[in-house]
């Protein structure tokens, strides 16, 4: 008799532990989750909105002008260019003749892997101005790499 009173209040116990901690930390940890995929949905719906904020930056019209667009962007190549210890360099620019394209330019240049791919980050930050058209990395024979971007950067609308 007194085993099964004790095992009576053993589950009665073992049943009030599970009402009284198990099921309160489960509601916890099931609302903690829905605010951690809230969170996880709202950060991704930054992203996006911080990527396209990004993308209509980086397509802000060039400067007036044929020659003031043909101007900027052999600036933004020569800066994508300084201050890295980059061989061959080499800049071609002309300025767009109709359409939406102001000026059309191209960076080429020699140098080691972490050197060529800072150039090509310049280039392809929104604040430089130039959308990229193509990046190429090339060996080259003296077993360094060669970097060959194409970009341009867009007419203001009337």
């Amino acid at each position: 008799m007194t085993r099964r009173l004790g095992a009576a209040l053993l589950a009665v116990a073992a049943v009030g532990l599970h009402v009284g901690v198990a099921v309160p930390f489960r509601r916890s940890r099931d609302e903690s989750r829905r605010e951690w995929a809230e969170a996880r949905e709202e950060r991704e719906i930054l992203r996006s909105r911080l990527s396209r904020l990004e993308r209509r930056a980086a397509a802000r019209p060039a400067p007036s002008g044929d020659a003031a667009a043909a101007r900027a962007m052999r600036q933004s190549l020569l800066r994508a260019a300084e201050g890295l210890p980059l061989a061959a360099v080499r800049i071609d620019v002309e300025a767009g003749r109709r359409g939406a394209v102001a000026a059309r330019g191209r960076l080429s240049a020699e140098g080691a892997q972490p050197d060529l791919l800072r150039a090509a980050e310049r280039l392809a930050d929104p604040s430089s101005g130039v959308l990229l058209e193509r990046v190429t990395l090339l060996p080259t024979r003296g077993g360094e790499l060669r970097l060959e971007v194409h970009g341009l950067s867009l007419r203001a609308e009337p």
